[in-house]
């Protein structure tokens, strides 16, 4: 009898600083238990969980379908379930609109960890639990949940910055293409360039996923939406396009005639290929240094560098890429794919366009974060 009553199964000490991490970043927790009600609170008392309306298996036997959506939602311990209640109590949440991940370790879990979105086991859970988790963890330390639905949220945000800033950067491009198109007497870029560009532009962003994060936008869940996707391009791809044609009327009227000896109406067909080269080569730089360089800009609602900084590998690869890349023209392969060496007078230009690209660009994502109340 003193042996039985000496028993104390205690919460894992990492427990109670895990739940108070989750709750921090906005993520309700729930203790579904098949132990009795007795023991299910006193375990839950001490994890600072509120045990004063515990939710039975009896309980939700008998209320109607009506009431027992109210009760699960206001309800944090649920006591003496069934495998089966506890799947329904995790449909039920999941039918209030809510994501559910549900972490367990017995074979009376298998029902709810096929139910939820996430299914979660621990490394010494039962073969068939694991097989049915889409995560097992390997510390035993609750804390890793908090650490990986961080993580999960920064990439998430890196993934919708990159889907967004391109999609932008691609809807003033075609834009732009599809003006330049009609009045020039020459494609604004080639086939060849426009997909060397794309290509040096998705090099660059592989590095996206590293970078750093606002640590506000990580205390909500994120959700995708892609009804914000054309509001964002419309918005911000004209702002591109404006720049382009300032790039096109510059280079057309000024640089290209400059260079090649007179306008290109009065050229011969050897001087119009030279002023079409130097032309789709201008456009090539511009549209390199401002796609990227909006990245370092749209990739936070603060103020870049001073409010908030990009990671360091995302600074080394887009200063490191636009040098390189800036240089590809005076190479073997920029010869080959039809670009020309511009003179050092024509990166004035482009330094006075970047500049003026990035002040008009903060400028809107100021209006566009006051009118929406959000960037992303």
């Amino acid at each position: 009898l003193l042996g039985f009553l000496a028993v104390f199964d205690a919460p894992k000490q990492s427990a109670l600083s895990a739940i108070e991490k989750l709750k921090a970043k906005n993520i309700s927790v729930r203790v579904l238990s098949g132990d009795k009600k007795n023991v299910t609170q006193s375990i839950c008392r001490r994890l600072k969980l509120n045990t004063e309306n515990i939710l039975t298996g009896t309980d939700l036997q008998n209320i109607n379908d009506d009431e027992i959506l109210q009760k699960v939602e206001s309800t944090e311990v649920f006591a003496e379930l069934t495998p089966e209640q506890k799947s329904l109590v995790v449909k039920i949440l999941q039918q209030n609109g809510h994501t559910v991940g549900f972490l367990g370790d017995g074979l009376n879990d298998i029902n709810a960890i096929t139910q939820c979105d996430a299914g979660i086991s621990v490394e010494n859970s039962v073969a068939a639990l694991k097989e049915c988790s889409n995560v097992i963890l390997g510390k035993k330390d609750l804390n890793v949940l908090e650490e990986g639905i961080v993580q999960g949220r920064k990439a998430f945000m890196n993934m919708t910055k990159y889907i967004k800033i391109t999609a932008s950067s691609n809807f003033g491009n075609i834009f732009s293409i599809v003006l330049a198109s009609v009045l020039l007497p020459f494609f604004p870029m080639s086939a060849l360039q426009l997909l060397l560009l794309n290509l040096l532009y998705d090099t660059l962003c592989l590095s996206l996923p590293w970078d750093n994060v606002d640590e506000d936008e990580c205390e909500k869940p994120l959700e995708w939406s892609g009804r914000n996707l054309g509001k964002f391009m419309r918005f911000f791809g004209p702002v591109s396009s404006l720049f382009d044609i300032i790039t096109f009327v510059f280079l057309y009227f000024v640089l290209c005639p400059a260079l090649c000896g007179g306008t290109y109406g009065t050229l011969t067909v050897e001087a119009q290929n030279q002023f079409a080269r130097i032309f789709q080569t201008g456009w090539f730089l511009e549209s390199l240094w401002t796609q990227v360089l909006i990245l370092l800009l749209l990739r936070t609602k603060k103020i870049p560098f001073v409010q908030s900084s990009p990671s360091k590998l995302f600074q080394i690869v887009t200063v490191l890429g636009i040098m390189i890349f800036t240089a590809l023209i005076y190479t073997p392969l920029g010869d080959f794919v039809g670009l020309y060496s511009l003179p050092p007078q024509y990166y004035i230009f482009l330094f006075a366009v970047a500049a003026s690209y990035l002040g008009l660009m903060t400028v809107a994502k100021k209006i566009y974060i006051k009118k929406n109340k959000t960037l992303y």
